[in-house]
């Protein structure tokens, strides 16, 4: 992408000095930038012909400490305005508009706030409300009590009882703690960092957290919330000076020049390796638990040419199995598998480099140190093949020219992508036009001495870098659970009569007002009949090959790459075989394939495609969520010239994967068990939907068994048997025999380019028609599954999940389910189980595929209270006059999820697949019509007919003690 500077000055208010105009070509996008004459506040603009309109302002936030201010600060900021003294606009606002995307984030250097919708009302709303919370928010003391922490007797009015922490982000930290991976980050930047920002857990320690003053939030704010110290970032069709009109009316007209710098500054470099460790608590076998990293600081990422070096040096060095130091961490008989937190952290001001291992002893630390730096100086001493380093050039043309919007909106993606250098006041466009400088690395990476130079600058001749040993430690939850008792019985031993009391009033002054009457009509708010026409889905071609082989293309822009799938009907596996279903999915795309080892593969693949996908897709029908379908999935991108090299890498994959690697396999197995452990605390609440959802229905008890609980617990047990070869055997025969059914299932294409022409010949050769419709088809019977479930495991707050069972997608009750859950959601969990309970999150969904309503929390601290609380909104909903202004909130969210706007591949692979699954346009359209049709007496018969008979519930937790004995616990 050549980056063009363009003379013309851009349309734009006196008050904002226009700076320069470069136009990107590729992305058909100009970048302006505009600074604000009397604050210095930072104006992009990003010009695109998107009718997707995106604003984020972004603050540098340096905390000194770990008490969580900034992370605090974010949150409370949202909690009412000057202008709009309304307890949580945000979540309001979520409610009132038509928003693609609403969010905040806390960064270890920034704060960001931003959204992002079609509608230009709808954007000028929000953009009015985040402007007046980021700049004049009420900061009220009994929001930072909610919000961040308080004191409380665990009876709130009884003052003999016991003293509790209490605090959304208080248990948001305690969750994100929870991780093994999280901490071991944690530990390594603050060993790699001593003086900065950096050393600091910006989100916050929930053992630092208490000691937050709200005078210290206020004062945070203060400093740092000025627009001196802001970005402002727009992309879309709204023209710049119509953004800036609105920030000097609402916010910049009030401030003047604050004369404050605020930046983080060089780290004193460490003259030797600092060594250190940590425990963490485990549940269980702590065998091979431990975790060792090292890291390394690196230069400045405000040099352009630097970044994009040490990008390409982490990627040669770790990218693939095939690459060296990732080959090393793989095979190496020290530890399970590579660390997770193998990479670059390229957003901090400073650069990082790390890598390590998981699944070691803690006396083996320094023999893995060992290894690494052998590793490293092997690389230093006999350097990279150049076509190593050209696949990783390869992979990050291929990044920059994908044109995204799937998950978060592309002009949010392009936000992110550049933002690091406007936090540290670099230049973000050389971010969004990387040709220049990959054209200069091409030319680079002849040279011998290039990586091998690299490697010796960056890291072995670099000694500011750590080595940090996490390790098991059986103790340290009840430890830490026993000092945090201790600390509260201290603090409340010294409180005097009046101070009890106090603790007592504010519980009594956050519940009145967290359950108060809010004037929601000072919020601005769109309506159904902002509500635009249906957006049409893309259609595809569909052909039938000479071959006979089905083809489906869509012809949009991707810019120059090519989206491939392979869609396999599945068979009827065997009980035997189908839980092996996860392992082939993550397996088959490691192994190696048409007579090449797995080196050699991954290797092909990195230097052909952007990579390889495989999975399965379980859904019910329309019509009966117990009657199943399924289809195996084999996908890959490339660009339009790799497109041939894909398609037989494709096919070598699906008919001739290396299942004769056994050892490969079985360390595969290892690594994804790993990861499985590791990832429930991230998606506890996900997971237990599925496991409580699994005793009513079968396509959700079959996700349990292969994706869920279940099947990690079935995970676990397998790789603990694979030592025993003839486990290693069975395994391998199961898989094999997977991978026939496959092979000789029916098969069509999907493919998504900007012209089929150039596409379609390279697919006969490699791709042979099977019709093999008279095949038996996936057909699942759930086993016994328990009603109530509890699954144990390391974690310091719960996930809770009950699941009503419904109709199907087809019904037409089915689009009142929908709403009603925005409406409990809205209307009742909210405020019970985030604000009032303290958890995270909490709500509820109906899964209208397979026909079940769905209530759950995410990182709370409660169990029973949480089931009450469930409870209560029903008979809330049924007890009461629910006003239409709740249905026509609920309505707008629903909508402005199905509408919001994907990538224009995403948007093709979307549309394929619902039709794949029966979910036509016609039927989409009519759902959408019966959601916007709901009235409230549709809700009232829905709650009654849907939810007040039989239910399942799940949680995930360490306190398994409270637990009634209904629950059938497992522990994993």
């Amino acid at each position: 992408m050549n980056a063009v500077p363009n003379q013309s000055v851009p349309r734009h208010l006196d008050a904002f000095e226009f700076v320069r105009s470069q136009r990107i070509a590729n992305l058909d996008l100009t970048v302006q930038e505009f600074r604000h004459r009397i604050t210095g506040a930072v104006h992009y603009h990003l010009d695109m012909p998107h009718q997707e309109n995106v604003f984020m302002v972004a603050f540098r936030t340096m905390p000194q400490d770990s008490s969580g201010v900034a992370h605090i600060l974010e949150h409370t900021t949202l909690c009412g305005s000057e202008r709009y003294p309304v307890r949580d606009p945000f979540f309001l606002m979520i409610r009132r508009s038509l928003n693609t995307f609403m969010n905040a984030f806390t960064a270890s250097d920034y704060t960001a706030y931003p959204f992002a919708s079609e509608n230009k009302q709808d954007f000028i709303n929000l953009l009015d409300i985040y402007l007046d919370a980021v700049f004049f928010p009420l900061l009220d003391p009994l929001d930072f009590a909610q919000e961040g922490h308080r004191v409380e007797f665990s009876t709130p009015d009884d003052p003999n009882s016991d003293l509790v922490y209490k605090g959304i982000v208080y248990n948001e930290m305690k969750g994100d703690q929870s991780s093994a991976v999280s901490q071991l980050y944690e530990v390594v930047k603050a060993a790699l960092f001593p003086t900065s920002t950096y050393h600091h857990n910006s989100g916050g320690d929930p053992d630092e957290i208490p000691n937050l003053s709200y005078e210290d939030l206020v004062s945070f704010h203060r400093s740092h919330y000025h627009p001196g110290n802001a970005i402002f970032m727009t992309f879309g069709d709204i023209p710049a000076v119509e953004h800036q009109q609105i920030f000097e009316q609402k916010a910049l007209a009030r401030f003047h020049d604050q004369g404050q710098r605020i930046e983080v500054g060089a780290e004193i470099p460490l003259t030797e390796t600092v060594r250190t460790e940590q425990g963490y608590a485990v549940s269980g076998d702590t065998e091979k638990q431990t975790h060792v990293v090292m890291g390394w600081k690196l230069g400045p990422n405000t040099d352009l040419e630097a970044l994009i070096k040490c990008n390409l040096l982490s990627d040669v060095l770790l990218d693939t199995s095939a690459s060296p130091l990732r080959l090393a961490l793989e095979n190496t008989k020290l530890a399970s598998a590579p660390s997770p937190l193998c990479g670059l952290e390229e957003t901090n001001y400073e650069m990082s480099f790390f890598c390590g291992v998981e699944g070691a002893e803690r006396e083996d630390a320094d023999a893995i140190e060992a290894m690494i730096l052998e590793t490293l100086e092997k690389v230093a001493k006999e350097g990279v093949p150049v076509d190593r380093i050209e696949a990783c050039l390869h992979q990050i043309e291929l990044s920059h020219r994908e044109i995204g919007g799937d998950g978060y909106p592309f002009g949010l993606q392009l936000m992110f992508s550049c933002l690091a250098a406007t936090i540290h006041r670099s230049d973000p466009i050389g971010l969004l036009d990387l040709d220049p400088v990959l054209k200069s690395l091409r030319s680079e990476i002849s040279d011998p001495d290039f990586i091998p130079g690299l490697v010796r600058t960056y890291l072995l001749d670099n000694p500011h870098q750590v080595r940090v040993t996490l390790y098991p430690d059986p103790d340290a939850a009840t430890n830490k659970e026993r000092a945090t008792a201790d600390k509260l019985a201290n603090i409340q031993a010294e409180l005097t009569p009046e101070q009890s009391q106090n603790i007592v009033q504010l519980s009594q002054q956050l519940e009145a007002r967290q359950n108060r009457e809010e004037p929601v009509d000072l919020l601005p708010k769109v309506g159904l009949a902002d509500i635009s026409p249906r957006r049409i889905s893309p259609e595809g071609q569909v052909t039938t090959m000479p071959n006979g082989m089905r083809l489906t293309h869509f012809s949009t822009g991707t810019n120059g790459i090519v989206y491939e799938q392979q869609i396999a009907r599945l068979p009827d596996f065997a009980p035997t075989l189908r839980p092996f279903l996860q392992v082939y999915g993550q397996v088959v795309t490691e192994i190696g394939s048409g007579h090449r080892d797995y080196l050699e593969t991954q290797h092909l693949q990195h230097s052909v495609t952007g990579g390889l996908g495989c999975y399965s897709s379980i859904r019910g029908t329309i019509d009966d969520p117990n009657q199943l379908q399924g289809y195996h999935i084999l996908s890959s991108r490339s660009l339009t010239k790799n497109i041939s090299a894909m398609n037989q890498l494709l096919a070598d994959t699906c008919f001739s994967p290396g299942f004769n690697e056994r050892n490969r396999v079985r360390d595969l197995v290892n690594q994804l068990r790993i990861r499985r452990e590791a990832s429930i605390g991230n998606n506890g609440h996900g997971l237990a939907m599925t496991a409580a959802a699994a005793y009513f229905r079968p396509v959700p008890a079959l996700n349990h068994q292969l994706n869920g609980l279940a099947g990690t617990a079935w995970l676990k047990a397998l790789d603990q048997s694979l030592d025993r070869d003839a486990a290693l055997d069975q395994m391998l025969d199961s898989l094999i025999g997977i991978n026939q059914g496959l092979a000789n299932a029916e098969r069509q294409l999907l493919l998504i380019s900007e012209d089929a022409s150039d596409v379609v010949p390279s697919l006969m050769d490699c791709w042979p028609a099977i019709h093999n419709a008279d095949a038996a088809q996936l057909a699942f019977v759930p086993a016994d599954v328990p009603q109530h479930q509890a699954w144990v495991t390391a974690t310091e707050v719960n996930h809770c999940a009950e699941v009503f069972p419904t109709v199907a997608e087809n019904h037409e009750d089915s689009a009142a389910l929908t709403v009603l859950a925005g409406i409990l959601r809205n209307g009742f969990l909210h405020r019970a189980i985030r604000e009032q309970g303290g958890a995270y999150g909490g709500g509820a969904t109906h899964d209208g595929a397979n026909g079940l309503f769905r209530f759950y929390s995410y990182r709370d601290p409660n169990l029973e209270k949480t089931f009450d609380a469930f409870a209560a909104s029903i008979h809330w909903v049924l007890s009461n006059d629910i006003p239409f202004d709740l249905v026509e909130e609920s309505i707008l969210g629903i909508v402005s999820s199905i509408d919001a706007p994907g990538s224009p591949s995403g948007e093709a692979r979307q549309a394929f697949h619902q039709t794949l699954f029966g979910r036509t346009n016609e039927h989409r359209e009519q759902l959408r019509r019966r959601i916007i049709n709901t009235q409230v007496d549709d809700i009232k018969r829905v709650a009654e007919t849907y939810l007040c008979g039989e239910s399942s519930r799940a949680v995930v937790t360490r306190n398994q003690g409270s637990l009634v004995s209904t629950y059938h616990i497992e522990e994993i």
